[in-house]
């Protein structure tokens, strides 16, 4: 790949794409700033991004609302899909999407979105941090601990189904655990609760049961705290991490010797996250990367930046096509989030995105590089706009010629090219 193609190629996996001209600014700065300044933002003096949920007043939400609550909720999405538009620091804006889709919550379960948006700042404050402070943040979380039962787990009366996730879905995997390490985990997490008045977690020792407990072959294990140590000291829980982030952003199929390398890495980094992205970019930009299906989350954003769409045009309906395509914010289908890969090319998600695709083209300036080019009809430019320097691929050459050029026809031309196999594999 060309230094140009590498740029892109970040900023399609973990960058939610390019805004217009930004690929030329970033060229000129070289492969290796752009990487450093992806990962550390701070440290090359990148401002903070702006709370999503900032203008969002969520203690106006009633359980059991009209519509006053879903404007309410639509306004919590489309707030943070503006912000993954408009952020200065992209990939920790891609981390906190990647986390969300890891430690699953949803609204239909948790009911108030005001929890759903503070789980998902706490998400975004620990998303390049150390691993552990997220399991523990995300153990207690308000939203967590209402969707996976936590709140009505006491002494006496044990509930599992968040000590399962915990060792199943969020850090080890199955079969590096046992039924007699899920009922001990669940009993050492017992006495946590949701206080209504606040939204915040709480500990009750009075429901909590202190009784030590040997949980995965480490014994006392008591409370929150020894738990989470117990989990992230196994030797599986960098390996599993370490799979489900490294196959998100170099593809499905990895050789194993290389994710055993990156896992060592990991544990000997003592689970810092930043640096295992870093790594894993660094692979990605080197030789090892697969294609990968664009989820409908991703791709919508990307769509906006490139083609300078403006997202008060878009996002206010961006729920009515996010739903049939099959992924829309705080609504992941079940605990073990949405699906990947070939599951995003089926007929139904689709048709989704050609809509969504039709709604950022005609939002799209007309002075935009990406309209521009397509109403002149120069694919090699529209794709350099699109943030596929590499060009389209020939079938996709041929659909897009065979709609003609001309400025008339430049929205249509836009939105086939946005809907085109090039866009939707990254």
């Amino acid at each position: 790949m060309t230094d140009r193609e590498k740029i892109a190629w970040l900023y399609r996996r973990v960058g939610f794409g390019l805004a217009p001209g930004q690929l030329d600014e970033l060229e000129a700065r070289g492969v290796d700033a752009v990487l450093d300044q992806l990962v550390d933002p701070a440290g090359n003096g990148v401002a903070a991004a702006t709370d999503p949920w900032a203008d969002v007043d969520f203690s106006a939400f009633e359980v059991g609302g009209g519509p006053a609550n879903r404007e309410l909720i639509a306004r919590g999405i489309g707030g943070w899909l503006r912000a993954m538009v408009v952020t200065p620091r992209p990939l920790e804006e891609w981390m906190r999407w990647f986390w969300h889709g890891h430690f699953v919550s949803t609204l239909p379960v948790v009911k108030y979105p005001g929890l759903l948006a503070q789980q998902l700042r706490t998400f975004g404050e620990l998303a390049m941090g150390a691993f552990p402070d997220l399991v523990r943040a995300a153990t207690v979380d308000p939203a967590m601990l209402l969707y996976l039962d936590g709140v009505s787990s006491q002494r006496g009366a044990v509930n599992e189904n968040y000590s399962r996730e915990l060792l199943e879905l969020f850090t080890l995997g199955i079969g590096n655990y046992t039924e007699a390490d899920v009922r001990a985990g669940a009993v050492a997490l017992t006495g946590w609760r949701v206080v209504r008045e606040t939204g915040a977690s709480a500990f009750v020792p009075d429901r909590h049961d202190d009784t030590p407990q040997r949980y995965l072959g480490v014994r006392g294990v008591h409370d929150v705290d020894s738990v989470v140590d117990a989990v992230v000291s196994q030797d599986a829980c960098a390996a599993f991490v370490v799979g489900e982030l490294a196959r998100a952003i170099l593809g499905p199929d990895l050789d194993q010797a290389l994710l055993d390398r990156l896992a060592t890495g990991f544990r000997n980094d003592e689970l810092r996250v930043r640096p295992l992205v870093r790594a894993v970019l660094e692979e990605g930009l080197e030789r090892d990367r697969t294609p990968v299906v664009q989820p409908p989350v991703p791709w919508l954003v990307s769509a906006l930046k490139a083609t300078g769409a403006d997202p008060a045009m878009v996002l206010p309906v961006a729920g009515q096509r996010l739903q049939p395509a099959g992924q829309l914010p705080w609504f992941a289908p079940n605990v073990s989030g949405w699906p990947s890969g070939r599951a995003w090319l089926g007929a139904s998600a689709t048709v989704a995105r050609t809509n969504m695709a039709v709604d950022v083209a005609q939002a799209a300036p007309v002075d935009a590089p990406a309209m521009r080019a397509a109403a002149a009809g120069d694919l090699d430019d529209l794709a350099d706009a699109l943030g596929q320097p590499e060009g389209f691929s020939e079938p996709t050459r041929d659909a897009l010629a065979g709609l003609g050029s001309g400025g008339g026809n430049a929205p249509a031309v836009l939105a086939v090219a946005l809907a085109s196999p090039d866009l939707v594999l990254a």
